[in-house]
């Protein structure tokens, strides 16, 4: 099975408790989805969130600090204030 990462598509989809980012295990990406809402006691509080593979996709972090802009284009690139987030 593979692992997989949701974060909110869009401004609107933030959650007000901020919890905005879920990793789950599932053999597809809605198993996964039904499993990250499943630990947050939500159904369906991840619809319409983007998933990414984690097998595929570029490091979420480096060293410490989130993957920004640079060279990456899979991870979201602007933090709440509407900054670049610092990156490799």
């Amino acid at each position: 099975m593979a692992t997989f990462a949701f974060y909110p598509s869009k401004e609107e989809q933030r959650r007000a408790d901020q919890l905005n980012f879920a990793v789950a295990v599932g053999a597809s990406a809605s198993a996964a989805r039904v499993v990250a809402e499943t630990l947050l006691g939500e159904p369906n509080a991840l619809v319409g969130w983007t998933s990414v593979d984690l097998t595929s996709s570029p490091a979420v972090m480096v060293g410490g600090l989130p993957v920004g802009a640079r060279a990456q284009s899979v991870w979201p690139n602007l933090d709440r204030g509407g900054s670049y987030l610092k990156g490799a």
